[in-house]
């Protein structure tokens, strides 16, 4: 069986165990997504849309949606009528 040992910061030594995991904090980094986008001659039809249903969301030149939280991005995919399997929540 294997050991784990990590650095324990309050005592300065390393000890045996797994290291606490740390919480990320409330930064989550806008993410383009181009699965959900569009073509290019259709990104202001895209942006009408979120618009239209109350989102302020941004979408790139290219027709990509920009979304600045996790929440943001699974209303938003499904009020499109996507689903993403990979979702973590």
């Amino acid at each position: 069986m294997s050991k784990f040992f990590h650095y324990d910061k309050s005592t300065g030594q390393v000890v045996e165990g797994h290291a606490p995991v740390e919480e990320r904090g409330g930064d989550w980094p806008a993410l383009e997504c181009y699965a959900s986008g569009v073509h290019a001659s259709q990104a202001q039809e895209l942006r009408n849309f979120f618009a239209a249903r109350g989102e302020s969301i941004e979408v790139s030149n290219e027709g990509n949606p920009i979304y600045t939280s996790p929440g943001q991005r699974r209303r938003c995919l499904k009020m499109r009528g996507m689903y993403d399997r990979n979702d973590f929540c």
